[in-house]
């Protein structure tokens, strides 16, 4: 598994043109484990760790300064989760299945 340790950063700083602009302060650490086992490891190992998948909610509440994570368990990596099967007569989605993988022919035969 891969992990990333990020410096503090001040929560305002000049901008080029002179303007202070708002910095949320980002996560100090950011795991990216490649199996579920690590994924299930790394948020034991540290609680206040938040899952990001897309991040797409997750960085705006980021962003805004609602939301300031201890640190971020990336999600990307896992292959586990982006797959499917046709199984009892039921297709099973993977949580990490992305649209864009869901156009392609080995999907549409699925159904």
């Amino acid at each position: 598994m891969s992990t990333y340790r990020t410096a503090e950063q001040a929560g305002h700083r000049e901008g080029a043109a002179g303007l202070t602009t708002h910095a949320p302060q980002a996560a100090r650490t950011v795991m990216l484990p490649s199996s579920l086992d690590e994924a299930v490891a790394a948020l034991s190992a540290l609680p206040a760790a938040v899952p990001v998948a897309g991040g797409t909610d997750l960085m705006a509440s980021v962003n805004s300064g609602l939301l300031r994570p201890a640190a971020l368990v990336g999600l990307g990596r896992i292959n586990e989760t982006r797959g499917w099967q046709y199984q009892d007569g039921h297709a099973l989605l993977g949580a990490g299945l992305t649209h864009a993988r869901m156009g392609r022919p080995d999907f549409a035969a699925l159904i």
